[in-house]
């Protein structure tokens, strides 16, 4: 059985799955975020750090915390040009929330610096991760970014990155670079049937028809 743990990093969530043979750490918050997130991972045997996205409060500290805690990075290769340049795919907003939103998001893009890093695991749809300890399988689920990813935990739980969010309402991300791929994934994460939602922003829910 693979345990969940939210770590909330103001807005943003991380999360430490936990297994038998050692542990995963999706994702990283920002820079004033990294000790809380070391601290959540001491005692435990992280093995690998997946980052869903290549958006900066996401992956800000992704190089140091890989250094600090000894294990290599793993993404989805479509994203890798959002590490050198977090303008590298478009952004656009639905409604006026999301416009504000993806204004915002920019904005915190230009302004915050990002260490370079370099992934060494690849992840694709399918891939297992249980050669890192825990049971979870990748999905795809491009729209929000080209390589968006989440995790189908022991088939009872979904982290989903921001595929979705629940800022103001739970439902598909109110920002993307593709709102018709961003839809296609909301309906492939309903697909997969009854379980829990662990979003990158807000608080869990069960799954549901997401539109």
């Amino acid at each position: 059985m693979t345990g969940v743990k939210r770590i909330v990093c103001g807005m943003v969530n991380c999360y430490l799955l936990t297994g038998d043979h050692g542990a995963v750490l999706v994702d990283t918050g920002e820079e004033s975020d990294r000790e809380t997130v070391l601290r959540a991972c001491q005692g435990q045997e992280v093995r690998l750090l997946v980052l869903t996205h290549g958006h900066i409060d996401h992956i800000q500290n992704g190089a140091w915390l890989s250094r600090q805690l000894g294990v290599p990075v793993g993404m989805n290769e479509r994203d890798l040009e959002l590490v050198g340049n977090q303008f590298a795919q478009p952004l656009a907003g639905r409604g006026l929330f999301g416009r504000v939103l993806a204004a915002a998001s920019k904005a915190k893009m230009k302004r915050k610096r990002l260490e370079a890093f370099v992934p060494e695991v690849w992840l694709r749809e399918g891939d297992s991760l249980e050669e890192f300890g825990v049971n979870a399988r990748v999905l795809e689920l491009p729209g929000h970014t080209n390589g968006s990813i989440g995790l189908d935990v022991d088939g009872e739980a979904v982290l989903v990155g921001d595929a979705l969010m629940n800022m103001v309402v739970p439902g598909i991300a109110c920002i993307y670079g593709e709102e018709r791929k961003s839809r296609e994934s909301g309906e492939k994460i309903w697909a997969l049937g009854e379980r829990m939602v662990y979003f990158g922003h807000g608080g869990p829910v069960r799954n549901r028809n997401w539109h």
